[in-house]
């Protein structure tokens, strides 16, 4: 029985490992048999197997060796967890979200659970940072047209040619890759050899392609990661170098030039103006109902909006975590999610600067992608799409189990 179990935690690990690889690979489409995989399908099939494993342990070894402890670490995710349920009481309506949102929560749950170790841990961090290059090379593959400056704008077209293949939409992919780039040059920063130059090849390709999605709430995002790795890291020359390259692609790709103006006019851009009036309208709804909001969702915030929502006729939600969450899930919501994403920064960002200096690239990436997150969550919510969303519960768990194991254990 005990070698079923090491055995079935190995399963664990690897199935695991695939979810997270594959949210730097994109779907994969089985055509002989018209199915696909994808990083949430391999995580939330893993979680039964997870739960399963679990219930052997307790039931073959007792609560000794059930290994609780690790999972007291998940403190904010707890609690945000709570919050987001008690805005669906009492009769759960309406709460198609919710299910997915679950299924991300047993994510980082499981991760923490099972990436016990060093190695594991450090694998966790390349898995990020470094596998997003296929995303781009599969991108790019599926739409060449992007690199030629002189087609991507097609005639009578508002928007360029845009990078999204394979997600669902540019906006998610421009999301994942705000927060990954600051991973592959943290583990560019602190790997040698033949891996420290495959995670500066990812840095730069992810970079092009986060160009290349035109969307303008990752830019900001990223931009904000970069500045912070700028004040914060000793060897500065590989952030330089990003941000040099990052203005040439600017200053030579004219629709670039374009979409970042528009920045400086949101007035004039049609998706800015009906964005900032969905989100006027969510906030009176959330002041009528300040504690725990109308319930977790996109279905229960349109339903609470009424006549406003067709306001929502062009988008298909508000496009500001912290508006929706607030809306959805009350004061209570908001500040179990501002406690989960600030205590994890603030973890990453205090260790960075008591610890040696193997280690500090780690949480100085951790710390970044943090920053991408919540300064691209002002233009967009993660929760609602597969790959934003497994990220998200991802890097919690990275965070948490560098920050508990990181003071005894070297990582490199």
């Amino acid at each position: 029985m005990d070698k079923l179990l090491d055995w079935w935690r190995r399963g664990l690990i690897a199935a695991l490992s695939l979810s997270i690889v594959l949210l730097g690979v994109g779907r994969v489409e089985f055509v002989a048999s018209g199915g696909s995989m994808s990083a949430w399908s391999v995580s939330r099939t893993t979680f039964f197997f997870w739960l399963l494993w679990k219930l052997l342990l307790l039931y073959h070894r007792g609560w000794a060796e059930f290994e609780l402890n690790r999972l007291k670490l998940l403190a904010p995710l707890y609690l945000f967890f709570i919050a987001v349920t008690l805005s669906l009481l009492p009769d759960f309506h309406a709460a198609g979200d919710y299910r997915y949102f679950v299924f991300g929560c047993a994510h980082a749950v499981m991760l923490v659970d099972v990436f016990s170790s060093a190695p594991q841990r450090r694998w966790l961090l390349l898995a990020l940072g470094v596998p997003p290059l296929i995303l781009v090379l599969r991108g790019l593959a599926n739409d060449p047209i992007l690199l030629d400056i002189t087609q991507m704008m097609p005639p009578d077209a508002t928007l360029p040619r845009r990078f999204g293949y394979p997600s669902d939409h540019p906006n998610i992919i421009g999301y994942l890759f705000s927060m990954t780039i600051p991973l592959s040059l943290a583990i560019a920063m602190g790997e040698t050899g033949k891996l420290r130059v495959l995670a500066l090849l990812s840095c730069f390709a992810q970079l092009v392609a986060l160009a290349l999605t035109y969307s303008r709430g990752s830019w900001l995002g990223w931009g904000a990661a970069m500045a912070f790795l700028v004040v914060t890291m000793k060897r500065r020359r590989e952030v330089a170098v990003v941000l040099v390259a990052t203005a040439l692609i600017a200053t030579i790709v004219t629709p670039l030039r374009s979409r970042l103006s528009s920045l400086l006019s949101p007035r004039s851009d049609l998706s800015i103006t009906d964005r900032m009036q969905v989100i006027e309208s969510t906030l009176k709804l959330a002041w009528a109902n300040p504690i725990l909001g109308v319930g977790y969702g996109r279905g229960r915030l349109r339903e609470g909006l009424g006549e406003s929502r067709l306001e929502m006729r062009r988008i298909a939600h508000t496009h500001n975590v912290y508006v929706e969450l607030l809306a959805t899930t009350g004061l209570l919501g908001l500040g179990a999610f501002l406690w989960l994403i600030c205590g994890a920064f603030y973890q990453a960002l205090r260790h960075s600067i008591n610890r040696e200096a193997w280690n500090q690239p780690a949480q100085l990436g951790i710390a970044a992608a943090w920053i991408a997150f919540a300064v691209t969550g002002l233009g967009d919510v993660p929760f609602y799409h597969h790959e934003t969303r497994i990220f998200f519960f991802s890097l919690f768990a990275l965070a948490r189990l560098y920050d508990s194991h990181g003071d005894r254990e070297r990582c490199g």
